[in-house]
C-alpha cells in the first residue's frame, strides 16, 4: 500500500467549496435570525437566574456573608435626607429641637438595628441582648440611648446643643460604620 499524502487540485477546490458553504451560511439572514434569538433567549435566561436568586433570598445570604450579619437594604439617599432633618433641628436654639432631634436619631438607628434582626421590644433589649465585641459602638449607643430615655421619662431633663450633638454624634458614627449615611 501506498498512500500519497500531496495536494491534489480537487481536494484543495473541495476544501474552498466547503469553506464558502460555512461562510454564506454563515452570513445568510437566517443564520442572523438564530443569532438572535439566541441572544435574546440568553438575557430572558439570566433575567430568570437573578429573579430566582431574588425569591429565594440569597442576595440576603450574600450581604450576610460579606458584612457578618444581614445588612437590611435602604436607600441611601432617602436615609440621608432622613439624618439631615435630624442634624437640622440642632441649627436651632430650641431646647424641644435638640430633644426631638435625639429621639429620632434614636428612632432611626433602633429601626436599623430591628431590620438587621436584633430582637427585642425595645433598643435597650436589642442592645443588652448583644455579647461583647458582637456590635461595635454597644456601649456609646446604649449611653446614647439613656439619654432618649431620661428625655422620655423626665420632663425636667435639660438637653443643652453640647449634650445633643455629642449624642447625635454617637448615632451617627454608628450609622456610618454600617454605611447607612
Amino acid at each position: 500500500m501506498n498512500f500519497n499524502f500531496e495536494k491534489t487540485e480537487e481536494t484543495v477546490s473541495s476544501t474552498e467549496i466547503l469553506f464558502n458553504v460555512a461562510l454564506q451560511i454563515y452570513n445568510s439572514t437566517f443564520f442572523d435570525f438564530i443569532k438572535f434569538f439566541l441572544a435574546v433567549y440568553v438575557l430572558v435566561l439570566l433575567a430568570d437566574i437573578i429573579l430566582l436568586f431574588i425569591m429565594k433570598g440569597v442576595g440576603s445570604d450574600i450581604r450576610k456573608g460579606l458584612r457578618g450579619m444581614d445588612m437590611p437594604i435602604v436607600s441611601k439617599s432617602r436615609m440621608e435626607k432622613k439624618w439631615a432633618k435630624v442634624k437640622a433641628r440642632l441649627e436651632s436654639n430650641s431646647i424641644s429641637q435638640y430633644k426631638v432631634a435625639v429621639l429620632e436619631a434614636d428612632a432611626v438607628v433602633d429601626e436599623m438595628l430591628l431590620k438587621i434582626g436584633y430582637k427585642g421590644n425595645n433598643m435597650s433589649e436589642r442592645l443588652e441582648q448583644l455579647g461583647s465585641g458582637q456590635l461595635d459602638y454597644k456601649d456609646d449607643l446604649l449611653e446614647a440611648h439613656q439619654i432618649r430615655n431620661k428625655i422620655v421619662h423626665d420632663e425636667n431633663f435639660v438637653v443643652d446643643k453640647e449634650l445633643a450633638e455629642t449624642t447625635i454624634e454617637i448615632y451617627e458614627k454608628f450609622l456610618r460604620y454600617l454605611e447607612f449615611i
